[in-house]
């Protein structure tokens, strides 16, 4: 398969805390950035770069529905999704989610798919809460092995480059993104307000 996707996750804008996993020709790698890059210019310069056929992005792409005057939504705080999942509300989040919506926008003028994700849910179905799944940083080689372990043998992924939570979670939400090449995704939420794929 020759088909390039990406799973990112998504940080704040300039810490150096995003990371983009990157499926390409059978092998998985990751970009990350400095603290002090702006994180938004460095992932459409990836995605300008490679021209992924999909983008699962670990950030809210859509407010409630209320806000768009859909009828039948009246929660401010919370979208059908992050109720059914126990996310975070967009609301919360604030600058973070704006920014997220605002790069959706501009990763589909160029004619990219990009779809919301979440890899807790991953996470948790893999039971990474076993091995201290975000907690201490000794234990992130134990977790990055047991997400290995799920792939095929025929991706090849180097998990001495997981260095950090945020390069695992940039990892669950390329699972989700490799996963949707072949079957259909889990969707969580409504389409008119936005949906998470998992």
């Amino acid at each position: 398969m020759s088909q390039v996707v990406f799973g990112i996750d998504y940080g704040s804008k300039l810490t150096g805390n995003t990371v983009i996993s990157v499926f390409n020709d059978g092998d998985v790698f990751f970009l990350d950035m400095s603290q002090g890059v702006d994180a938004d210019s460095f992932i459409l310069n990836a995605a300008e770069h490679f021209m992924p056929s999909k983008i699962f992005i670990d950030a809210p792409l859509s407010l409630p529905g209320v806000y768009r005057n859909l009828p039948g939504f009246n929660n401010y705080h919370f979208r059908k999704a992050d109720l059914e999942l126990n996310a975070m509300s967009p609301m919360f989040l604030g600058g973070l989610a704006a920014r997220a919506i605002e790069l959706k926008s501009r990763l589909k003028s160029l004619g990219l798919k990009v779809f919301e994700t979440y890899p807790i849910v991953m996470a948790n179905q893999l039971k990474l809460r076993d091995c201290d799944y975000k907690g201490s940083l000794q234990n992130l080689s134990s977790c990055a092995q047991e997400v290995i372990n799920i792939l095929p043998a025929s991706i090849k992924i180097d998990k001495a480059d997981i260095k950090t939570w945020h390069h695992l979670d940039a990892l669950l939400a390329l699972i989700s993104a490799i996963n949707s090449l072949f079957k259909k995704p889990k969707t969580y939420g409504h389409r008119e307000e936005g949906l998470i794929y998992i």
